[in-house]
Protein backbone atom coordinates (compact mmCIF):
# COMPACT_ATOMS: atom_id res chain seq x y z
CA UNK A 1 0.00 0.00 0.00
CA UNK A 2 1.27 3.41 -0.91
CA UNK A 3 0.20 6.72 0.98
CA UNK A 4 1.09 9.82 -1.28
CA UNK A 5 0.65 12.71 1.03
CA UNK A 6 0.07 16.34 -1.03
CA UNK A 7 -3.51 18.36 -1.68
CA UNK A 8 -6.86 18.64 0.85
CA UNK A 9 -9.09 16.03 -0.24
CA UNK A 10 -8.89 11.99 -0.80
CA UNK A 11 -9.73 9.81 -3.25
CA UNK A 12 -8.90 6.23 -3.47
CA UNK A 13 -8.07 5.07 -6.64
CA UNK A 14 -7.19 1.23 -7.20
CA UNK A 15 -3.89 0.33 -9.44
CA UNK A 16 -3.86 -3.67 -10.10
CA UNK A 17 -2.53 -4.76 -6.19
CA UNK A 18 -1.34 -0.99 -5.58
CA UNK A 19 -3.71 1.91 -3.75
CA UNK A 20 -2.58 4.99 -3.89
CA UNK A 21 -4.35 7.74 -1.07
CA UNK A 22 -4.12 11.77 -2.13
CA UNK A 23 -4.71 13.10 1.51
CA UNK A 24 -4.18 15.95 4.28
CA UNK A 25 -0.98 18.92 3.79
CA UNK A 26 2.27 18.15 3.03
CA UNK A 27 3.57 16.54 5.62
CA UNK A 28 7.10 17.25 7.48
CA UNK A 29 8.89 14.14 8.74
CA UNK A 30 10.19 15.51 11.28
CA UNK A 31 7.09 16.79 13.08
CA UNK A 32 3.70 15.00 12.96
CA UNK A 33 1.61 16.98 15.52
CA UNK A 34 0.60 19.74 12.93
CA UNK A 35 -3.45 19.65 12.27
CA UNK A 36 -2.48 18.94 8.47
CA UNK A 37 -0.91 15.32 9.74
CA UNK A 38 -4.34 13.93 11.00
CA UNK A 39 -4.37 11.29 8.15
CA UNK A 40 -0.80 10.59 8.08
CA UNK A 41 -1.48 9.75 12.20
CA UNK A 42 -4.28 8.02 11.08
CA UNK A 43 -2.69 5.63 8.60
CA UNK A 44 0.14 4.70 11.03
CA UNK A 45 -2.06 3.88 13.51
CA UNK A 46 -3.87 1.35 10.74
CA UNK A 47 -0.52 0.39 10.25
CA UNK A 48 0.33 -1.03 14.15
CA UNK A 49 -3.39 -2.56 14.38
CA UNK A 50 -3.66 -4.27 11.05
CA UNK A 51 0.19 -5.31 12.01
CA UNK A 52 -0.92 -7.22 14.98
CA UNK A 53 -3.81 -8.93 13.20
CA UNK A 54 -1.14 -10.18 10.92
CA UNK A 55 1.33 -11.24 13.36
CA UNK A 56 4.42 -12.46 11.79
CA UNK A 57 2.82 -12.12 8.11
CA UNK A 58 4.90 -9.28 6.47
CA UNK A 59 3.03 -6.05 6.14
CA UNK A 60 4.47 -2.94 4.30
CA UNK A 61 2.89 0.59 4.92
CA UNK A 62 4.61 3.40 2.70
CA UNK A 63 3.90 6.96 3.46
CA UNK A 64 5.68 8.82 0.25
CA UNK A 65 6.50 12.84 -0.48
CA UNK A 66 4.39 14.05 -3.37
CA UNK A 67 6.18 16.56 -4.58
CA UNK A 68 4.48 19.86 -6.22
CA UNK A 69 2.14 19.51 -8.70
CA UNK A 70 2.75 21.45 -11.28
CA UNK A 71 4.31 20.67 -14.13
CA UNK A 72 4.08 17.04 -13.51
CA UNK A 73 1.31 14.47 -15.30
CA UNK A 74 1.08 12.48 -12.39
CA UNK A 75 0.74 14.91 -9.72
CA UNK A 76 -1.34 17.54 -11.59
CA UNK A 77 -3.43 14.42 -11.88
CA UNK A 78 -3.60 13.15 -8.59
CA UNK A 79 -3.96 17.33 -7.87
CA UNK A 80 -6.98 17.12 -9.70
CA UNK A 81 -8.76 13.94 -7.99
CA UNK A 82 -7.92 15.57 -4.57
CA UNK A 83 -9.83 18.73 -5.39
CA UNK A 84 -12.96 16.50 -7.24
CA UNK A 85 -13.03 14.47 -3.43
CA UNK A 86 -12.44 17.95 -1.26
CA UNK A 87 -15.71 18.94 -3.32
CA UNK A 88 -17.61 15.94 -2.02
CA UNK A 89 -16.80 13.33 -5.28
CA UNK A 90 -15.25 9.85 -4.05
CA UNK A 91 -15.22 6.40 -5.60
CA UNK A 92 -17.89 4.29 -5.01
CA UNK A 93 -18.10 2.26 -1.72
CA UNK A 94 -17.33 -1.09 -2.86
CA UNK A 95 -13.96 0.43 -4.77
CA UNK A 96 -12.83 2.10 -1.16
CA UNK A 97 -10.51 0.17 1.58
CA UNK A 98 -12.72 -0.80 4.73
CA UNK A 99 -11.26 1.89 6.87
CA UNK A 100 -11.90 4.94 4.43
CA UNK A 101 -15.71 3.65 4.05
CA UNK A 102 -16.31 5.71 7.17
CA UNK A 103 -15.51 9.68 7.05
CA UNK A 104 -12.07 10.58 7.66
CA UNK A 105 -11.06 13.44 10.70
CA UNK A 106 -11.69 16.51 10.52
CA UNK A 107 -8.82 18.86 10.18
CA UNK A 108 -9.57 20.90 13.64
CA UNK A 109 -7.31 24.21 12.39
CA UNK A 110 -9.69 24.31 8.92
CA UNK A 111 -13.04 23.74 11.02
CA UNK A 112 -12.32 26.75 13.16
CA UNK A 113 -11.10 28.90 10.55
CA UNK A 114 -14.53 27.79 8.84
CA UNK A 115 -16.79 28.29 12.33
CA UNK A 116 -15.33 31.83 12.39
CA UNK A 117 -15.23 33.37 9.03
CA UNK A 118 -18.89 32.07 9.18
CA UNK A 119 -19.38 33.96 12.18
CA UNK A 120 -17.60 37.17 11.26
CA UNK A 121 -19.67 37.37 8.25
CA UNK A 122 -23.38 37.40 10.29
CA UNK A 123 -21.86 39.49 12.53
CA UNK A 124 -21.10 41.89 9.68
CA UNK A 125 -24.73 42.06 8.17
CA UNK A 126 -26.35 42.09 12.04
CA UNK A 127 -24.10 45.22 12.42
CA UNK A 128 -24.76 46.80 8.88
CA UNK A 129 -28.33 46.54 9.54
CA UNK A 130 -28.49 47.74 13.00
CA UNK A 131 -29.19 51.70 13.40
CA UNK A 132 -25.28 52.11 15.05
CA UNK A 133 -24.15 50.67 11.79
CA UNK A 134 -25.90 52.32 9.93
CA UNK A 135 -24.99 55.95 11.82
CA UNK A 136 -21.34 54.41 11.49
CA UNK A 137 -21.07 54.22 8.13
CA UNK A 138 -22.06 57.83 7.22
CA UNK A 139 -19.20 58.52 9.34
CA UNK A 140 -16.81 56.00 7.63
CA UNK A 141 -18.38 53.57 4.54
CA UNK A 142 -14.94 51.24 4.89
CA UNK A 143 -17.49 50.10 8.06
CA UNK A 144 -16.97 47.40 9.65
CA UNK A 145 -13.04 47.76 9.31
CA UNK A 146 -9.69 47.84 11.15
CA UNK A 147 -9.01 51.15 10.18
CA UNK A 148 -10.50 52.58 13.38
CA UNK A 149 -8.94 50.37 15.13
CA UNK A 150 -5.71 51.52 14.03
CA UNK A 151 -6.76 55.01 14.37
CA UNK A 152 -7.79 54.74 18.04
CA UNK A 153 -4.15 52.72 18.34
CA UNK A 154 -2.15 55.76 17.29
CA UNK A 155 1.17 55.71 20.03
CA UNK A 156 0.85 59.61 20.03
CA UNK A 157 -3.26 59.02 21.18
CA UNK A 158 -3.57 58.45 25.18
CA UNK A 159 -5.95 56.47 25.98
CA UNK A 160 -8.96 58.66 27.45
CA UNK A 161 -8.47 60.40 24.13
CA UNK A 162 -9.02 57.23 22.56
CA UNK A 163 -12.26 56.99 24.50
CA UNK A 164 -12.90 60.38 23.72
CA UNK A 165 -13.00 60.05 19.78
CA UNK A 166 -14.75 56.86 20.04
CA UNK A 167 -17.96 57.76 22.00
CA UNK A 168 -17.96 60.63 19.78
CA UNK A 169 -18.21 58.24 16.88
CA UNK A 170 -20.49 55.61 18.27
CA UNK A 171 -22.63 59.07 18.94
CA UNK A 172 -22.19 58.08 22.74
CA UNK A 173 -20.22 61.14 23.62
CA UNK A 174 -21.58 63.02 27.34
CA UNK A 175 -23.00 65.93 25.86
CA UNK A 176 -26.37 67.06 26.79
CA UNK A 177 -28.13 66.45 24.21
CA UNK A 178 -27.06 62.70 24.73
CA UNK A 179 -27.03 62.91 28.85
CA UNK A 180 -30.74 64.94 28.75
CA UNK A 181 -32.42 61.48 27.10
CA UNK A 182 -31.56 59.75 30.35
CA UNK A 183 -32.37 63.02 32.92
CA UNK A 184 -28.78 63.05 33.79
CA UNK A 185 -29.02 67.06 33.19
CA UNK A 186 -31.99 69.09 33.19
CA UNK A 187 -31.94 70.71 29.75
CA UNK A 188 -29.97 69.99 26.50
CA UNK A 189 -28.79 73.45 26.16
CA UNK A 190 -25.02 74.23 25.41
CA UNK A 191 -23.09 75.24 28.53
CA UNK A 192 -21.11 76.84 26.55
CA UNK A 193 -23.12 78.80 24.53
CA UNK A 194 -26.48 78.26 25.45
CA UNK A 195 -27.66 77.09 21.98
CA UNK A 196 -30.69 74.80 22.22
CA UNK A 197 -28.98 71.25 21.34
CA UNK A 198 -26.17 70.42 22.46
CA UNK A 199 -24.84 67.56 19.81
CA UNK A 200 -21.75 65.84 18.61
CA UNK A 201 -21.80 68.47 15.11
CA UNK A 202 -22.75 71.76 17.73
CA UNK A 203 -19.44 70.96 20.04
CA UNK A 204 -16.70 69.62 17.26
CA UNK A 205 -18.30 72.40 14.59
CA UNK A 206 -20.22 75.02 15.39
CA UNK A 207 -20.18 76.27 19.21
CA UNK A 208 -19.29 79.91 18.72
CA UNK A 209 -17.02 79.56 22.15
CA UNK A 210 -14.57 77.13 20.77
CA UNK A 211 -13.95 79.07 17.43
CA UNK A 212 -10.42 79.62 18.51
CA UNK A 213 -9.56 76.29 19.37
CA UNK A 214 -11.11 74.98 16.05
CA UNK A 215 -9.20 77.14 14.21
CA UNK A 216 -6.63 74.56 14.31
CA UNK A 217 -8.46 71.64 12.70
CA UNK A 218 -9.24 73.82 10.30
CA UNK A 219 -5.97 74.75 9.30
CA UNK A 220 -5.17 70.93 9.43
CA UNK A 221 -7.82 70.22 7.23
CA UNK A 222 -6.92 72.87 4.42
CA UNK A 223 -3.46 71.66 4.35
CA UNK A 224 -4.82 68.30 3.52
CA UNK A 225 -7.54 69.85 1.12
CA UNK A 226 -10.44 68.27 3.35
CA UNK A 227 -13.95 69.50 4.28
CA UNK A 228 -14.17 70.67 7.96
CA UNK A 229 -17.01 67.80 8.29
CA UNK A 230 -18.06 65.23 11.10
CA UNK A 231 -17.37 62.92 8.30
CA UNK A 232 -13.79 63.90 8.21
CA UNK A 233 -12.84 64.47 11.62
CA UNK A 234 -14.19 60.81 12.73
CA UNK A 235 -13.76 59.10 9.83
CA UNK A 236 -10.18 60.43 8.33
CA UNK A 237 -7.19 58.87 10.80
CA UNK A 238 -4.76 61.77 9.62
CA UNK A 239 -7.65 64.06 12.19
CA UNK A 240 -7.33 61.54 15.20
CA UNK A 241 -4.52 63.69 17.00
CA UNK A 242 -5.61 67.09 15.78
CA UNK A 243 -9.05 66.29 17.22
CA UNK A 244 -7.65 64.95 20.16
CA UNK A 245 -6.10 68.39 20.92
CA UNK A 246 -8.93 69.79 20.12
CA UNK A 247 -11.47 68.50 22.54
CA UNK A 248 -8.50 68.58 25.35
CA UNK A 249 -8.32 72.32 24.27
CA UNK A 250 -12.34 73.01 25.21
CA UNK A 251 -11.61 71.60 28.63
CA UNK A 252 -15.19 70.21 27.75
CA UNK A 253 -14.71 67.07 29.53
CA UNK A 254 -13.62 66.88 33.15
CA UNK A 255 -10.31 64.40 33.15
CA UNK A 256 -11.24 62.14 35.85
CA UNK A 257 -14.66 61.95 36.29
CA UNK A 258 -15.34 61.91 32.55
CA UNK A 259 -18.51 64.16 33.44
CA UNK A 260 -19.52 67.05 30.97
CA UNK A 261 -18.38 70.43 32.59
CA UNK A 262 -18.85 74.35 31.02
CA UNK A 263 -15.58 75.78 30.55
Amino acid sequence: MIVAVGWVGAKWTPDGSTGRLVAGNAMDDSDMRRPGHNVAREFLSLAKRMQKRRGKHKFKLTLRWSAGHCGIEGNEKADREAKRAACGSSSTAKLLPTFLRKPLPINPAAAKRAYNESLSSKWKVNWEQSLRGMKMKTLDNTTPSVKFLKTISNPKLSREAASRITQLRMQHAPLNSYLYCFKRVDSANCPACGAIDEDIAHFLLFCPNYTHERWTLGRHARRRKKTLALETLLGDPDFAVPLSSYIDSTKCFKQNSGEHTQP
